[in-house]
């Protein structure tokens, strides 16, 4: 009896280590992954109107 009510408890805690382990795999692939994505592009967006701006200003005072 002792042994089975060890082993049981053991394929539970397994189930739910696997389960863990699993649901943050998912978690990186639907959430962390695009978010980080997404950050990055914001960004690169960012710097490249940033970049604009600097040269629109550049050329406004090479007219003056």
């Amino acid at each position: 009896m002792p042994g089975t009510l060890w082993w049981s408890l053991m394929v539970v805690l397994f189930f739910f280590w696997a389960y863990g382990i699993v649901s943050f795999g998912l978690d990186l692939k639907n959430t962390i992954i695009p978010g980080i994505i997404k950050y990055r592009r914001g960004r690169r967006r960012q710097k490249a109107k940033q970049q604009r701006e600097e040269e629109r200003e550049e050329r406004e005072q090479q007219l003056y």
